[in-house]
């Protein structure tokens, strides 16, 4: 099984392009079916509208300052001594250090993947540095924020819907069955997604627990970093020094930032208690506490600057995937799809073609946000067409896009970066994370949906 898993990673990693290449092959397929139902100059326009869409940009914007943020806070000193006092507890039980690490990232992965992917990595660094454990398997156990990250409160989809006016913003014609927005209390707080994620969680703590008992503790190489953050302590002898360096300025704007956030959820009058939750809500509280737990505005922005890298994907590839739902909605190529889609399933069956579409789009386009910008459409119309809720739609594409996270590496490069790691020492534990994961999405969907 070692051998094959082994075999596996090599395999993926040479013969996979990088995810900027796979978005451009992707245009030219959208572009090419699009040549059945339109003109080439019409199809060109398309592209074109969807490349710079406005309303795609700012979607582009609130999933990079998401990420970006979630690293901040994790390199925040409250949170990484926090990390430090679970690997020193961890440490202790050293067969079970893998298990600790992966539950600490999936419950941050699931409050924001940003801060799950990063905290994971630091803690799995520090684990790693003790020795204790075979390091592909801990840096492995770091990455399985991953894995709920988008049933979660930073799931891109959930919180996309969950915006006033989103569902009629990804069609350029209106529909008059589609609701102004659907709520996360419909989507993450529901019973049926806490308790699928609350499942996944349980077996893969359970897989680390089985593996960290039986993969041999072996020496592999690990290349050195430079990825740690260091807070610095300015002396305030001056006017400029006062403001970069004390705590006055962060901790007047954390708070009233926490301040606006709660008077959004007091005030909010719509027809669902958390309705207010949505991507600028969240990275408003997610940049409240990176500035009062980075404590001044000089640590912050070098806190920034270790974690803006991370978010190079998202910056560049974003508008290319816009491109590609310009053409497949601005072409009707959507309803082709759509009732492709439909005609070869059934409201029994949906939820699992949903399900695996998504999941193998996922490795094609590794982003949440920009695989529901290309994929939203299609299972909105498909739901409606079928009968089924919209809502668990959403979701059936929010777990495919998480699952297949295991196979796809390229979220894993903050992780690989700060633990020395590659991709193929953590690649065969994160495929068995896949297979153990894929069993309990597929009973939740059955049992569910």
């Amino acid at each position: 099984m070692s051998g094959f898993l082994n075999s596996y990673s090599r395999g993926f990693e040479r013969l996979l392009p990088s995810p900027m290449a796979i978005a451009l092959v992707l245009t030219l397929v959208a572009f090419g079916f699009s040549l059945f139902g339109a003109t080439a100059e019409e199809s060109l326009i398309a592209w074109s509208d969807g490349l710079w869409n406005v309303t795609g940009l700012t979607f582009g914007f609130q999933a990079m300052y998401m990420l970006v943020l979630g690293h901040v806070l994790a390199l925040s000193p409250p949170i990484k001594s926090a990390l430090n006092f679970v690997a020193v507890y961890a440490v202790k039980t050293p067969k079970y250090a893998p298990a600790v690490v992966a539950l600490i990232a999936m419950l941050l992965g699931w409050v924001n993947w940003g801060l799950g992917l990063v905290a994971g990595a630091l803690i799995a660094k520090v684990v790693i540095d003790k020795k204790v454990a075979h390091a592909g398997l801990v840096g492995a156990a770091g990455y399985m924020g991953l894995l709920v990250w988008h049933s979660g409160l930073s799931g891109s989809a959930p919180l996309k819907v969950a915006e006033d006016g989103h569902l009629a913003d990804i069609y350029e014609k209106g529909v008059d069955w589609l609701p102004e927005s659907i709520s996360i209390s419909d989507t993450i707080f529901t019973s049926w997604n806490i308790g699928i994620t609350v499942a996944v969680m349980v077996a893969i703590v359970g897989l680390f627990a089985v593996l960290g008992r039986h993969v041999e503790n072996e020496e592999i190489e690990i290349s050195d970093t430079d990825l740690h953050f260091i807070p610095v302590k300015g002396k305030l002898d001056s006017i400029a020094s006062f403001f970069d360096h004390s705590v006055f300025l962060p901790i007047i704007f954390g708070v009233l930032g926490l301040v606006v956030a709660v008077y959004l959820g007091r005030t909010y009058d719509g027809n669902s208690a958390l309705g207010f939750v949505n991507p600028d809500w969240v990275n408003l509280v997610l940049f409240s506490l990176a500035l009062i737990f980075h404590k001044s505005i000089f640590n912050l922005v070098g806190a920034l600057n270790k974690a803006i890298g991370g978010a190079s994907g998202i910056l560049l590839q974003f508008p290319i995937y816009f491109g590609i739902m310009g053409i497949v909605t601005g072409t009707g190529l959507v309803d082709v799809l759509s009732g492709a889609f439909v005609s070869a399933t059934s409201t029994g069956s949906l939820p699992f073609a949903i399900f695996s579409s998504s999941g193998i789009l996922n490795v094609f386009v590794p982003s949440g946000g920009g695989q529901w910008t290309v994929q939203g459409p299609l299972v909105l119309e498909a739901c409606h067409a079928i009968g089924m809720t919209l809502e668990k739609g959403v979701m059936a594409m929010a777990y495919g896009d998480q699952w297949t996270n295991m196979l796809q590496p390229f979220w894993a490069l903050p992780l690989l970066g700060i633990t020395g790691l590659r991709a193929r020492d953590i690649l065969p534990y994160t495929l068995a994370a896949f297979l153990v994961s894929g069993v309990v999405f597929v009973i939740g969907l059955y049992l569910i949906f």
